[in-house]
This record gives structure tokens, sequence and C-alpha cells, in this order.
């Protein structure tokens, strides 16, 4: 997609509990974002791993 003026967010279906959203990070929503890093663990870090993969690691 083109970055300018004209474009606008679109919402999206978060792939963890169905909720629209316009924010959306490697398919979850930012409250799945919020819980999984509250809750931390394997969810989380399964998440993270996902991150990694598709934007790399700094």
């Amino acid at each position: 997609m083109a970055d300018d003026d004209t474009s606008t967010a679109l919402p999206q279906t978060c792939v963890r509990c169905g909720q629209v959203a316009l924010l959306r990070i490697v398919g979850r929503c930012g409250d799945c974002i919020g819980t999984l890093g509250l809750a931390g663990g394997e969810d989380y870090a399964a998440w993270r791993a996902e991150v990694k993969a598709e934007f790399g690691a700094k």
C-alpha cells in the first residue's frame, strides 16, 4: 500500500479473539498483545517468535 495522505487504516479481525481492530501485529489485536504480555509464558514467547520471523530482530 502506498504511504500517502489518502490511505486509511482498515479494520481487520484478530486471529486470537475474533474482535475487529485497527491495530494488529502478526494477526493479534492490541488487547490480545497486552493480555499475552501480562500473562507471559509460552503463548507470549510464541507470539514474539512470530514477530521476529515477520519483521526481523534488532
